[in-house]
């Protein structure tokens, strides 16, 4: 008797077991799923880069001038600009910089919004060649100018660390029109 209750114990045992693993490995539609799920650890982009990354440092200004109010305020915008200086040529000396879009908020008289707009380093894709723009962040941005119809504002985009930049007015016209205009630097006979 001990032989039978022994061999009946294993086989209920055994239905157990199986019936937990098929019960584990359905899908919701009762279909036996063959596969294995195994959760790897995945690598992501931060554990990749290794290097730490170079906040711009945040600018802002809220100002009244002439009947207009001008807000502008500096932001993050999760893009990154990579320098790979030439000193080691492996990579060990790689530079990450934060890049950044201004919002900008104009309106006259207290009342009417002219402008309500993010500036961002594409809008300047007419100015600088394609396959540099992406070594550019926002570097500066103030106001130069304001009349009774119109405000300039200038801006800058530099490689992080250079002095190679582009500089560039917008104009801001009373009926919310947003003009980009290159500022080119005349060379002088030294």
């Amino acid at each position: 008797m001990n032989s039978k209750f022994i061999i009946l114990w294993i086989f209920i045992v055994g239905l157990i077991v199986i019936s937990c693993n098929t019960h584990q490995n359905k899908t919701p539609e009762g279909k036996v799923n063959d596969s294995v799920s195994v959760n790897l650890p995945v690598k992501t982009k931060e554990s990749e880069n290794k290097q730490k990354v170079i906040h711009c440092e945040p600018f802002s200004m809220d100002s009244i001038i002439e009947g207009y109010h001008i807000l502008y305020k500096s932001r993050a915008n999760g893009k990154i600009v990579t320098t790979y200086p030439i000193t080691d040529g492996k990579g060990k000396d790689t530079i990450c910089y934060a890049c950044q879009d201004v919002i900008l908020t104009v309106t006259k008289d207290g009342k009417d919004v002219v402008l309500n707009r993010k500036i961002q380093r594409d809008d300047f894709k007419a100015f600088i060649p394609k396959n540099e723009i992406s070594k550019y962040c926002i570097s500066n941005f103030k106001i130069t100018d304001v009349t009774t119809s119109n405000l300039k504002l200038s801006i800058n985009l530099c490689i992080p660390e250079t002095d190679i930049c582009f500089w560039f007015d917008l104009i801001v016209s009373d009926n919310g029109d947003l003009k980009i205009k290159e500022e080119v630097e005349e060379e002088s006979d030294m």
